[in-house]
């Protein structure tokens, strides 16, 4: 999920960068600096091979008893060395660790707004050297792409929001992974659904279900205001339309669980 970056304007060839000109100072006026800004490290990290050329990107499916056995060799890499982290897991790790709907996936997409550069780089080395451990696992099983397109204030509310539904996914010690709140998890699969073009997969609505069910179950087992998921997503800045709730979506529902998942 998510958009790609802006790239930045590059100058004529043989040009040099055009000089920025300095502002007006009055006399006498203390120049304000502001604090350096923190850049937040990407895991996986990039690495090389033997000629330092960058490792191309390997996927596979993992099962489920082998995505256990990695986790937990990475929950004893980081308690080994006196720490503990908290991350929150969105897609297909959920499904197959949690919820059991499907068998396997190929990676664990992973976010947190306390989850800072230190434990980014102790997760690094745990995640790749449960890699070496275990080949099946692809380069980038356990990564952070999906914070990488998330707004600083909503990756704070999705990471609160996590804990206080305090659905845990994997526990050891050393590591602890939340699932994503279920309606986030929901709008984002009804958006790709939408707008995802290539990128949508044939499990998306099927997941869809899954999500806004867990939901409703948290709920009072309630169905849930077409307005209100409408608000979800503008929030989370996905795409859903009433049309798709109300009558794609709501079919597929009461033909699986009996009733309507949204009035």
């Amino acid at each position: 999920m998510g958009c790609g970056g802006s790239k930045q304007a590059r100058t004529s060839p043989g040009a040099g960068p055009r000089p920025t000109p300095r502002p007006q100072q009055q006399p006498g006026a203390r120049l304000n600096i502001g604090s350096p800004q923190q850049v937040m490290i990407h895991v996986p990290r990039n690495r090389v091979d033997q000629h330092g050329e960058l490792l191309q990107q390997v996927s596979h499916d993992i099962g489920r008893d082998e995505l256990a056995a990695a986790l937990a060799y990475v929950a004893q890499y980081i308690r080994q060395r006196r720490s503990r982290i908290t991350v929150v897991a969105v897609g297909g790790a959920v499904n197959t660790l949690y919820l059991r709907s499907r068998g396997s996936t190929q990676d664990i997409d992973i976010f947190g707004a306390d989850f800072n550069n230190d434990a980014r780089v102790l997760l690094d080395r745990a995640m790749h050297a449960a890699q070496q451990r275990f080949p099946a696992l692809g380069t980038d099983w356990l990564n952070t792409e999906t914070q990488m397109w998330m707004p600083g204030p909503l990756h704070s509310e999705l990471t609160r929001v996590a804990k206080v539904q305090n659905v845990k996914i994997f526990e050891r010690p050393g590591l602890t992974i939340y699932a994503a709140p279920w309606h986030y998890a929901f709008t984002a699969k009804i958006s790709r659904i939408l707008t995802g073009g290539d990128q949508a997969r044939s499990y998306d609505m099927d997941d869809a279900l899954t999500y806004i069910h867990e939901y409703i179950r948290a709920h009072g087992n309630r169905p849930v205001p077409i307005n209100t998921a409408l608000q979800w997503a503008r929030q989370f800045h996905h795409e859903v339309t009433a049309n798709v709730l109300r009558d794609r979506v709501n079919r597929l529902y009461r033909s699986r669980y009996g009733t309507a998942a949204f009035v």
